[in-house]
């Protein structure tokens, strides 16, 4: 974070924006793989306990895709040295007890 906001503001005369996404879990074809190799079921995501994820799920690559494209385009082109967190439990983390499988 420290960086991005360093490298944002010497840089922000020249026009560059540099700007963070710190994604949460996200459900990518490796994560898909990787919990049934650790013994979920192939429908894990679809059974996914609140206190792992609020909303019932977790992110799809199209989601953060969809916010990073929001900060490329004209909406995002004042903000800059910013650290956005696209997280169900952004400030505090959650790190439950592994008891479940997830």
């Amino acid at each position: 974070m420290t960086m991005t906001r360093n490298l944002a503001d010497a840089h922000a005369v020249e026009g560059l924006r540099i700007n963070q996404i710190n994604p949460g879990w996200v459900l990518t074809d490796n994560e898909y793989r990787i919990k049934v190799a650790e013994g979920l079921s192939p429908d894990w995501p679809a059974q996914i306990p609140r206190e792992h994820a609020p909303s019932g799920r977790i992110f799809r690559p199209d989601e953060i895709a969809h916010f990073a494209a929001q900060f490329l385009g004209a909406p995002g082109e004042i903000v800059n040295g910013s650290v956005i967190e696209l997280e169900q439990f952004p400030f505090i983390g959650r790190n439950p007890v592994k008891a479940s499988g997830f």
